[in-house]
């Protein structure tokens, strides 16, 4: 039986752990977005000063003017070296050591740094005299962001502690201690003849007394009115017809949320292959703003018949370059667009076709190239060629998906790298075997046989929502006519294996699955 202090105790402690946790993580954001604010704003002060110095020295050949001027530069944290290179062979390079030295900087062996920036050295905003390259470090910014999070986190917790603590206490005074007084005179009073005119104390709270009246009026009634019996058989009815409804709604809301987690998988989709779709896209307007650029400076030499061999070298070299560019990255675009077209398509409308596995396969992977494309994971595919299917493309699109995210949500760190294997197999009576694996972290023995269940996860905090695995499971009984299970060893990785019919059956809407 369930405790309502121990229920009480665990709402409490949620809620505190959500109000405290979000208080905690909009401070350091606070933060965060503070100290990339300063770090912006020393970078762009570090540029201008060097805009203002570092030319006239450039300009003189100054060493001495040179060093001085990044050595004054290296002072602060967030500059680790710096490298000056003039037009005339002019090189100077200085750096800071961990232990805040100032040495000199070797070419072609820059210091430890999270960013470079380069700038041009412009004597009187005309000449470009070389540039100056500068190495950036982010490590002060980052030990201060970890002391604050960890102060942020420790505040939290006994904040925490401390409110808990508090409210139980006064749960413990106020509300259960009369409740457990209540509860040894209701014992004692059942244990007497029910003709007995027997009274409850009256409790120190006039909340309770109340409660406490109304329980007198029941042990003085309770011998005569045997009918309650018969009321609570049928509220015991109604309660049961009450809970039949509920369990129908939860079984329409779960139908609800498996849709939606449908729709927010495409969304991501898209927006994904959107975002890299862009890459191509630019390159290409680039290189024809490029060429075009080259064209009309080639024109206009000629019209004016000063056109040289050398410029029309150039020229022919770069608007070879520029094309081999354009046509390059419109076919990159052009497969992400295709790839993407047909995995969307396939996802929304459920349609029933004919297509090949393994290319079907691969468009499934170039569409999903935008989330992994962050990651170290590699993806394979062993599939026999030819093999069709006459089935339906997005519901295997959706399994596959699913299984993939999963892979990467719970198989690995986000610092892991790994390879994850798709892989095809055909079988007799028309059936195949796909097989995901990957060599990830492995499924625990008490989380194996719930992973199919809905709203079953173990990162619920951290992205899991607990329907991916059980639309899978849904998606390969009902409409692909298949079967599907797990094999998984902590350490050892993780394979789903599918069995499918090459022509799938026709779907059945109103099966049910007991698991």
């Amino acid at each position: 039986m369930s405790s309502i202090k121990r229920s009480l105790a665990i709402w409490i402690l949620s809620v505190l752990s959500i109000v405290m946790g979000l208080i905690s993580f909009l401070s350091y954001e606070a933060a965060r977005s503070t100290e990339e604010r300063d770090y912006q704003g020393l970078k762009q002060g570090l540029q201008e000063r060097l805009a203002l110095s570092l030319p006239h020295g450039v300009w003189q050949l100054d060493d001495q003017f040179i060093r001085l001027t990044l050595d004054a530069e290296l002072k602060s944290p967030t500059v680790v070296g710096m490298m000056v290179e003039g037009d005339a062979g002019l090189f100077f390079g200085r750096m800071r050591t961990v232990d805040g030295r100032i040495t000199d900087l070797a070419r072609g062996n820059p210091p430890p740094h999270d960013e470079t920036m380069l700038l041009p050295v412009l004597y009187q905003q005309r000449n470009n005299l070389g540039r100056v390259t500068v190495y950036l470090s982010r490590d002060k910014i980052k030990s201060r962001l970890a002391s604050e999070l960890s102060w942020q986190i420790i505040q939290a917790l006994l904040i925490n502690v401390l409110l808990f603590v508090i409210l139980i206490a006064g749960l413990n005074r106020y509300v259960f201690a009369p409740l457990r007084e209540l509860q040894k005179a209701l014992y004692r009073a059942s244990r007497l003849e029910a003709e007995a005119d027997i009274q409850l104390p009256q409790a120190h709270f006039s909340e309770y007394s109340e409660l406490v009246c109304g329980v007198n009026l029941i042990i003085r009634k309770i011998a005569q009115e045997l009918g309650l019996r018969r009321n609570a058989q049928q509220l015991a009815t109604a309660e049961k017809e009450r809970a039949q409804i509920a369990y129908q709604q939860l079984l329409e809301t779960q139908n609800t949320l498996v849709e939606t987690e449908k729709l927010a998988s495409l969304g991501g989709l898209v927006a994904g292959v959107a975002h890299e779709i862009n890459t191509p896209i630019g390159i290409s307007l680039t290189a024809a703003s490029h060429l075009a650029q080259s064209t009309g400076q080639i024109l206009a030499q000629f019209d004016g018949g000063q056109i040289k061999k050398s410029e029309l070298e150039r020229y022919l070299a770069d608007a070879a370059e520029s094309t081999a560019l354009i046509l390059a990255n419109a076919e990159r675009a052009a497969n992400l667009i295709h790839s993407f077209k047909q995995v969307a398509v396939d996802q929304t409308s459920e349609a029933r076709r004919q297509f090949d596995i393994e290319q079907y396969l691969g468009e499934i992977i170039t569409s999903l190239r935008p989330k992994l494309r962050h990651s170290r994971i590699n993806i394979d595919i062993d599939s026999p060629p030819g093999l069709v299917l006459d089935s339906y493309p997005g519901a295997l699109s959706q399994v596959v998906t699913n299984l993939l995210m999963n892979a990467l949500l719970h198989a690995y760190n986000e610092s892991d790298s790994g390879n994850i294997l798709i892989r095809v197999d055909a079988l007799q009576q028309q059936k195949i075997r796909l097989t995901v694996s990957d060599d990830g972290k492995g499924i625990a023995p008490e989380h194996l046989k719930r992973i199919f269940e809905p709203f079953f996860t173990t990162r619920r905090g951290s992205g899991g929502s607990g329907l991916g695995l059980h639309i899978v499971f849904n998606i390969v009984f009902k409409r692909l006519g298949g079967t599907i299970r797990v094999d998984s060893s902590p350490g050892e990785g993780t394979s789903f294996v599918l069995v499918l019919p090459c022509t799938a059956p026709e779907p059945v809407y109103e099966r049910e699955i007991h698991s």
